[in-house]
């Protein structure tokens, strides 16, 4: 999967991709503490950051975005042990081509019940020696997605958002 088809998905994956780009200062990756969170504050609830150890791919961060496709909070956690992850390549196979080859990975996926997950895994590091690490952006969105990513992607931002609805005074 290349970044050639990056027209076609959420603006807010554009950002993440271009955001890590400009830390890059000439090397294949950026270490945890150049992530530019400002420039990517708005898709903070759709990063999550893996960690390789011993093997296995460990939640060490994921945004409040990600819990309804992993049913609950994944820090912590190896991406065998949340259902939505199991057997996705892109939680396992394509997140380590993209730490060991060190370059981007990205790609959508349609899901069984219609809706569309795109992702975006990125390679990090710890120590700025070598990518030990994994930058993710995920996006699950209902199936109009393919028609309009933003548009979508904007309708499910709506539904995070805390402070719209009705609230009922105590």
């Amino acid at each position: 999967m290349s970044f050639d088809h990056m027209d076609a998905v959420p603006q807010g994956q554009h950002k993440v991709l271009e955001s890590w780009r400009k830390r890059l200062r000439g090397r294949k990756f950026i270490t945890c503490a150049e992530i530019d969170i400002p420039a990517i504050n708005r898709e903070l609830a759709y990063v999550s950051v893996l960690s390789c150890e011993e093997g296995q791919f460990r939640f060490r961060l994921a945004g409040t975005g990600l819990q309804h496709v992993f049913g609950g909070e994944a820090r912590g956690k190896t991406a065998d042990e949340i259902e939505a992850c199991r057997g996705g390549a892109m939680w396992a196979e394509l997140a380590t081509r993209a730490m060991l080859r060190a370059m981007p990975v990205s790609g959508m996926n349609k899901l069984p019940d219609g809706s569309v997950h795109y992702w975006l895994r990125l390679p990090l590091s710890s120590d700025g020696v070598e990518a030990d690490m994994v930058l993710c952006h995920d996006r699950y969105l209902p199936p109009e997605a393919l028609a309009d990513p933003d548009r979508a992607a904007m309708l499910v931002d709506l539904l995070l958002r805390r402070d719209q609805g009705a609230f009922v005074p105590a």
